[in-house]
């Protein structure tokens, strides 16, 4: 027979669930959707499965936005809307980050004579 208590730690497991789940999948779409000279042609690609890529957006940082602010997130990235950029019509445009700057060359000291 089931007890209220034996319920209550089956409801408490399948809770304390969720968040990984929920982490481990958005990671793999993460990952997924930064496949490197491929990202504009996954985002163009979405709507044929359903979903637009400006909903997958908000989804995701909806989700990394409620997980970080309860401390589940762990490090699942927050979303880059400056890399991803959610359009008017659904779609969602990549751009690239820019190259990072090379470090300057140190000037050369000149030899003191002492």
């Amino acid at each position: 027979m089931t007890t209220p208590h034996t319920t209550a730690a089956t409801i408490a497991e399948i809770i304390s669930s969720v968040p990984a789940f929920v982490v481990s999948q958005m990671s793999r779409a993460y990952a997924l959707a930064n496949t490197p000279d491929q990202q504009q042609a996954i985002l163009d690609a979405m709507p044929d499965f359903g979903v637009t890529p400006a909903q997958a957006l908000t989804l995701y940082a909806t989700m990394q936005t409620a997980l970080a602010s309860i401390g589940l997130a762990g490090n699942l990235p927050a979303a880059d809307l400056t890399i991803f950029q959610p359009q008017p019509d659904g779609s969602v445009t990549y751009v690239a980050p820019p190259e990072p700057e090379p470090e300057p060359t140190p000037e050369p000291t000149p030899d003191i004579e002492q």
